[in-house]
């Protein structure tokens, strides 16, 4: 797995998003940036705007959460495999700033993930 399949998830997510009625609506009225911090990957963040979600590689200068864990448990996130809050609560993830922006981000990816 290379170090950038993290990025490479989630930029699929974004674009599924822009096609499921049910997210878009959601992702629309939601003004928030997560920032992830894989530890052996590169950073990267999801930025959602009134026009929808967009991946940024880097870090972005005031995140409103900031997402840490090992590369292969984020693609496992990002995936479905892994449960995000199972993740947490077990310490495999650790979550900085606004918790609940993380957890309104992996409940839209969830519902992506379910369809």
């Amino acid at each position: 797995m290379g170090s950038d399949e993290a990025l490479m998830q989630a930029q699929r997510l974004v674009e599924a998003a822009k096609t499921h009625p049910e997210v878009s609506r959601k992702a629309a009225g939601w003004s928030k940036v997560v920032q992830f911090k894989p530890s052996d990957g590169n950073p990267f963040y999801i930025h959602s705007t009134g026009s929808g979600l967009t991946v940024t590689e880097g870090l972005h200068p005031n995140p409103s959460a900031t997402v840490e864990s090992s590369h292969q448990d984020l693609v496992s996130i990002l995936r479905g495999e892994l449960d995000a809050v199972k993740a947490f609560f077990s310490g495999r993830i650790k979550i900085k700033g606004d918790v609940f922006a993380a957890q309104e981000l992996n409940s839209l990816f969830s519902t992506l993930l379910k369809s």
